[in-house]
């Protein structure tokens, strides 16, 4: 039963990362904000292995049409957005104090880290930058824009995480071809 009940929870928060509609604006890797910092760690935590999953979308303003849209192709220019949670997989609880990097491989070995924002509690009572929605799951988020450098062609990219227990984890996409992070002209 407990599965059961870990493997539903699993799923809604999966279709909520994916039926994000409207996100918040982006950390871009090479910006300079200091990321907010997560809460204190939760009663019970931990309790079992730290797990991250999450996606990727095209991060435009929020109020264009494609802002958030799931895709795996994105030209020169354009941002990619990570979308990643972070699960205490004991407690099947969101794990608030882990900390995610993205790392980035492109154009023959040009190696590129972003780090990853979080961006808290979601719904309408969490407070959010004039103009935004918040997201309905808690998620970490980051962004890369695709340097004029980056040659067509596939990207390899991970995301890892660590915790305030000393946790780690890591994050790596589906290896289908078709499903990888692909630079178009």
């Amino acid at each position: 039963m407990f599965s059961l009940m870990n493997t539903l929870r699993t799923f809604a928060i999966s279709a909520s990362l994916v039926a994000l509609a409207a996100m918040q604006p982006s950390v871009n890797a090479q910006a300079t904000q200091p990321a907010e910092q997560p809460p204190a760690a939760q009663a019970g935590h931990p309790s079992g292995k730290l797990v991250i999953w999450g996606d990727i979308a095209l991060f435009t303003p929020p109020t264009a049409p494609d802002n958030c849209i799931l895709t795996n192709r994105f030209k020169k220019g354009q941002k990619v957005g990570f979308r990643m949670t972070a699960i205490d997989g004991g407690s099947g609880q969101i794990e608030n104090t882990a900390v995610l990097v993205v790392h980035l491989t492109y154009g023959g070995g040009k190696k590129v880290e972003a780090p990853m924002r979080w961006r808290g509690a979601a719904g309408p009572a969490a407070p959010a930058p004039k103009g935004y929605l918040r997201s309905p799951v808690e998620l970490w988020t980051g962004s890369w824009v695709v340097p004029d450098d980056a040659p067509t062609g596939a990207v390899s990219y991970t995301v890892t995480a660590t915790d305030r227990f000393g946790r780690t984890a890591s994050f790596t996409p589906f290896s289908a071809e078709a499903s990888q992070l692909v630079v178009v002209q």
